[in-house]
């Protein structure tokens, strides 16, 4: 029988008159990971279950019964909401990385599972950069003259690099280029080369790649393209040009206004991209996405105006409680957390 594990443990916890902490307490856990259970964020320890089911007056197996696809559902909606920062615990990246590989075969999931066990060992690959970085940081503190600490440092929190065979993308470049000779009209697999050939500098390369983009889509994504590559060309006025083209052709397209932020914010122009975020925040309807919110947000950082920052912060609380129906969880806490930390700056 297909079950919501979290909705049957908050089901069962009020059916006995439980509160949250109640429940926590008994378990000797937090009433966050409580929370976490019941919002679908994580599973319980797998040690804690026997006695969970005790509590709940069930067995282990009518509390976890539940079907393949709604296994895998659990674990997009964990791996979609819980913050970028956190590790998850052990027992349960075991738990998800074992029904992931367990699953890779299964012809009716099969996308979906490779995707999911990508996005696994990015989160905990993400949570580990952020731990290193945070490492290296202390290392410099306590020896500032220590060039490996400042390397360290440079590599998790994906800082500039001086030599240029570490900042090159050849490899992810010649993957797309064979991906896109065998579907030659793929959007985003066109869209990811041409990323990497501007990086790159690979003008020519560029130009040739946002041929095949235009015949395979026409949308405001090649006038952004075709900017950039103007830049390349060291042609600010052609670039301004094809953006403003884009705003005018595309002006009730939030993605248009939301390149056209990208484009200013990568200049330094940081009033026209906040007034372009924020354009496109308007025209986007739900569910609406953070992007704008969060590019505001460090803008406001690089700024140093905390008072900015704290609101942009709370706009994505705000948005990820009304549009995506989250309550709870790491994200909201992470967000909540960060918009104090702005308020205090801005009140010394």
């Amino acid at each position: 029988m297909t079950c919501n594990i979290g909705k049957k443990i908050r089901l069962l916890r009020l059916c006995r008159n439980m509160t949250q902490e109640q429940l926590a307490e008994k378990l000797c856990v937090t009433a966050q990971s409580v929370s976490k259970w019941e919002n679908e964020v994580t599973l319980p320890d797998i040690q804690l279950l026997p006695q969970l089911s005790l509590l709940l007056g069930v067995t282990i197996d009518e509390l976890f019964s539940m079907t393949d696809e709604a296994r895998l559902q659990r674990i997009e909606k964990a791996l979609d909401t819980i913050d970028s920062e956190e590790i998850l615990p052990g027992t349960e990246f075991e738990s998800m990385e074992a029904f992931l590989k367990e699953h890779r075969e299964d012809p009716a999931l099969r996308g979906r599972v490779l995707t999911a066990e990508a996005e696994l060992y990015l989160q905990q690959g993400r949570a580990c950069l952020a731990r290193a970085a945070s490492a290296a940081r202390e290392a410099i503190e306590f020896n500032p003259d220590q060039k490996s600490g400042h390397s360290a440092l440079c590599n998790a929190a994906g800082g500039a690099l001086r030599d240029w065979y570490l900042t090159e993308h050849q490899q992810l470049i010649a993957y797309y280029e064979d991906f896109t000779e065998k579907h030659p009209n793929h959007v985003i697999a066109l869209q990811n080369l041409l990323d990497n050939l501007i990086a790159d500098h690979r003008t020519e390369e560029a130009e040739a790649a946002l041929v095949k983009l235009e015949k395979a889509e026409r949308f405001c994504g090649v006038d952004w393209y075709r900017g950039k590559i103007c830049l390349l060309q060291q042609d600010l006025p052609g670039a301004e040009a094809c953006w403003r083209e884009m705003v005018e052709k595309y002006a009730d397209d939030w993605l248009a206004w939301s390149y056209r932020g990208d484009a200013y914010a990568a200049l330094g122009r940081y009033d026209e991209a906040v007034e372009s975020y924020r354009k496109s925040t308007t025209l986007q309807r739900p569910p609406r996405f953070t992007d704008n919110h969060l590019s505001i947000a460090r803008i406001a950082l690089i700024r140093k105006d905390y008072a900015q920052a704290a609101e942009s912060y709370r706009n994505i609380m705000e948005l990820i409680r009304t549009d995506w129906h989250i309550q709870e969880g790491s994200a909201l806490q992470r967000f909540e957390q960060l918009a104090k930390e702005m308020e205090q700056l801005a009140r010394k």
